[in-house]
């Protein structure tokens, strides 16, 4: 279908080439951690080092604000009723519904990574995939499925999926100014791979006994790392496309900005820390498209001959499903330059270091990332211990947009090697096939470094 195969293309380059550009919260107060100037780029590792190939820093997640529990109700006999049963009332049901189910993929993948002690204080060096992928999904489409044709309009307008997906070359540097306070700042250039957000702006649908009536129309923004020729009225097929040029058509530039005070001569063990990062933006060649807005009225099969039942039953279905493939035929409206933000997240952080045992310390982060489709809020707070001088963990309670989660954290860090693996959000209730029950929010990471030189406090 039209414009399906040119979204697939593009949500298997987010997917095979990465998801969103962080590394884990869960290691933001551990002083072995060598990632952590992508978070706050104040942040200097205890040594310099060097990453392994690919697997650096390799994060993968999810996040949804639905779970298992919004579609399976528990019943008087112990069992579980699914949303469309008789025994589950559509109040029961709807009322338990976000108005629009959102469900996102996250990934981050360094390719290559260096940080050394230099320059006056710590410079960094990186190489990383980085991506998002969103979607949508208005409370009436559920409301549809589970109430069926009533007389009564239904909106399924705001059905969105948006995805971009990037690589990132990364340039560090943090140095002490005075005594205590700490500046840092990463400058990247990113050349974009593939951007996509379709919207259906209008899609309503009334039914009743004699007819359904369905309005739609959407919209379309794409764009790949090469240049496309198409021309206005163009359907967006890929037999319509011409790569025009192998030279990357997408770029930008971004900056992370970061800052820690130790306030040792005021509050022996006290450290602040604040950061925003990802401020920058990717010009893409940006393709635009509409569909047509579509008026679908259906009444039933009508006039049907008996002796030709099979062939006059096939020709309406098809013409029915004609017209409603071009709810989903976009046409190319307008082509030029168009900036996209990344997508910025703010830090704060406050660290307490007890004063009995210094290797034990308690934190509490903020965190906001400002982003159309992929916004949140996150609330942690942390209990760190480093009972070794090569070993580290970290555990850690969210409250989130999307909930609340347990996080933790492992770093494995002695001379000559160093592995770190831990989660933000822990999925801590799964039914037996492993679905969690509850919203979907999880994520794994995990790193191999090989640190070079002498520690530094």
């Amino acid at each position: 279908m039209k414009v399906i195969r040119y979204i697939a293309l593009s949500l298997f380059a987010a997917c095979s080439l990465g998801v969103a550009a962080q590394t884990a919260k869960s290691s933001y107060f551990l002083e072995g951690a060598f990632h952590n100037s992508q978070l706050n780029p104040a942040m200097a590792g205890e040594r310099s080092f060097v990453s392994f190939p690919l697997l650096g820093n390799l994060m993968v997640g999810a996040n949804s604000n639905v779970g298992l529990s919004n579609f399976l109700f528990p019943q008087p006999n112990g069992r579980l009723a699914t949303f469309m049963s008789g025994n589950v009332t559509p109040d029961q049901f709807l009322n338990a519904m976000p108005s629009t189910a959102r469900m996102g993929i996250d990934m981050d993948m360094t390719l290559a990574a260096l940080g050394i002690r230099a320059f006056g204080g710590y410079t960094t060096f990186n190489v990383a995939f980085h991506g998002q992928t969103s979607i949508g999904i208005p409370k009436d489409i559920f409301k549809f499925a589970k109430t069926g044709f009533k007389t009564e309009p239904y909106s399924f307008s705001g059905i969105n999926m948006n995805l971009m997906s990037y690589m990132a070359v990364t340039l560090g540097h943090s140095r002490e100014i005075i005594d205590g306070l700490r500046v840092g700042v990463n400058l990247k250039y990113l050349m974009g791979l593939a951007y996509a957000d379709v919207l259906m702006d209008k899609f309503t649908l009334e039914t009743s006994e004699e007819r359904w009536m369905v309005e739609a129309h959407a919209q379309a923004r794409l764009a790949t790392f090469m240049e496309m020729k198409l021309a206005e009225g163009d359907e967006f097929d890929m037999e319509n496309m011409e790569m025009t040029s192998f030279t990357p058509s997408a770029s930008g530039f971004a900056v992370d900005l970061g800052a820690t005070y130790d306030m040792k001569n005021l509050v022996p063990g006290l450290k602040l820390s604040a950061s925003v990062t990802d401020v920058g933006y990717i010009k893409w060649s940006m393709i635009k498209g509409n569909t047509e807005s579509v008026k679908l009225e259906y009444t039933g099969l009508e006039e049907i001959d008996m002796e030709n039942v099979g062939e006059q039953v096939e020709e309406q279905l098809d013409e029915i499903m004609s017209s409603a493939e071009e709810m989903l035929e976009f046409q190319v409206d307008d082509m030029q330059e168009e900036k996209t933000w990344l997508g910025a997240t703010m830090y704060l952080g406050v660290e307490y270091e007890m004063p009995f045992y210094q290797s034990l310390s308690v934190g509490l982060l903020y965190g906001q990332r400002f982003s159309k489709y992929t916004g949140w809020n996150d609330v942690r707070g942390y209990l760190n211990i480093s009972p070794l001088g090569w070993l580290e963990a970290s555990t850690n309670v969210s409250f989130s947009t999307f909930g609340t989660s347990l996080g933790w954290m492992f770093n494995f860090h002695p001379a000559g090697f160093s592995f770190f693996v831990g989660s933000d959000y822990m999925v801590t209730k799964v039914n037996p096939q492993f679905i969690p029950i509850n919203e979907m929010n999880t994520n794994i990471t995990l790193g191999v470094n090989i640190p070079l030189g002498k520690k530094v406090k």
